[in-house]
């Protein structure tokens, strides 16, 4: 089973995000902030990491550099309502992999997660 770490400040973010992951099933590892997130990345190991752009103690760049010094090949995604080519940029130059504006849709989600073979294209439609 493919694992994903959802980090959000937003426990309502976290539970729609997670929702979504679940139904495909995918096990999901929620975090509320960037340190937590790197503590549990060390245990969980997942396979895909969506981290929110704006965070307490470490936003999502900060803790995606630090992740990726753990685990350089992890796939991650920022999910943000930041929109600004420079922060999009920064997001980049830290190593994510794909960046998703709040709001979005299951399909979204379901076709980053198909574009890194974490669930087969048939899933896609279920």
């Amino acid at each position: 089973m493919k694992t994903a770490l959802v980090v959000d400040d937003s426990p309502y973010n976290r539970a729609i995000l997670s929702s979504i992951l679940k139904k495909k099933n995918l096990k999901v590892e929620i975090a509320e902030d960037g340190e937590k997130a790197i503590e549990l990345f060390k245990k969980s190991n997942p396979d895909i990491i969506f981290l929110d752009y704006v965070m307490p103690k470490l936003n999502g760049v900060e803790t995606l550099r630090e992740i990726r010094k753990l685990k350089p090949s992890i796939i991650s995604i920022m999910v943000t309502s930041i929109s600004a080519s420079e922060d999009v940029e920064e997001a980049r130059s830290a190593g994510a992999n794909g960046y998703i504006l709040k709001p979005y849709t299951p399909e979204k989600i379901y076709s980053i997660l198909q574009k890194f073979d974490l669930i087969e294209k048939a899933e896609e439609r279920s």
